[in-house]
């Protein structure tokens, strides 16, 4: 009987140290740290290195953490380049009264004409010089003759064509003459720079005696530098020689 009472007695002793077991265990914790902790107990995301510690602190890669703070912003694409100006070739504004509805003709009779004949004027005894000098004495008043004259004998429906440079600092005139028996009626028509698809200057009149810019009224360049432009001489009625020449002054 008193066996018994002494077997019971361990038993209630064992239950108990292992029942105390337990709790102890709870109340003292675990030495290890929470992986997820830092080392001042903060909350760390991500595992045992806390954001910012230095290279070599404990559960840190060897570069350290990662840095405290927000990262930097993601920049996008600045605007776009916005786009200069773009170079084109300016048509120089007309020298002189035109006929926009005559450019049409002008350009188709351009593809066969001839390249004009260019000669030093001035011959003695020559009448369509003669003729050319007695005309520019009014109509280019004061101006003296600019390079060469054109000298061509033409017929009904033939174009010829020719360069005549003009620059600013100038005024110029541009004179025509046909003698008697020869083209009744002689066109001037000069043509803008770069593609001469533009009429700068045009003969009016239906006569012999064209010019283009005549006093008191002459074409006076404002752009810079020097600029070709293109002469059309048309016959439009008659055949024979024509004299044209370009004469100019100072502004």
């Amino acid at each position: 009987m008193n066996e018994n009472r002494r077997v019971r007695a361990w038993s209630v002793v064992v239950l108990g140290a292992a029942a105390i077991v337990p709790i102890a265990v709870a109340c003292g914790g675990s030495k290890q740290p929470d992986p997820n902790t830092g080392a001042n107990g903060t909350a760390v995301a991500g595992g045992n290195c806390p954001p910012g510690s230095p290279p070599g602190y404990p559960g840190c890669p060897p570069g350290g953490g990662a840095p405290v703070g927000p990262g930097p912003t993601a920049v996008g694409p600045g605007p776009a380049p916005t786009p200069g100006p773009t170079a084109t070739a300016s048509t120089p504004a007309p020298l002189a009264s035109t006929d926009p509805n005559s450019l049409q003709g002008i350009l188709q009779g351009l593809a066969g004409a001839l390249q004009g004949t260019m000669v030093q004027g001035g011959a003695t005894g020559d009448v369509t010089d003669a003729g050319l000098k007695a005309l520019a004495a009014r109509a280019a008043s004061g101006m003296q003759p600019e390079g060469q004259e054109l000298k061509q004998t033409l017929s009904e429906g033939q174009h010829a064509v020719v360069m005549l440079p003009m620059q600013a600092g100038k005024c110029y005139t541009i004179v025509g003459f046909s003698p008697p028996g020869g083209v009744k009626d002689v066109d001037l028509n000069m043509l803008a720079p770069p593609l001469y698809m533009t009429l700068a200057g045009q003969d009016l009149t239906h006569n012999n005696t064209p010019t283009i810019g005549a006093s008191p009224n002459p074409m006076c360049p404002v752009i810079a530098i020097q600029l070709q432009y293109k002469l059309d001489v048309f016959a439009r009625s008659g055949s024979g020689e024509v004299a044209v020449q370009l004469y100019s002054k100072t502004k």
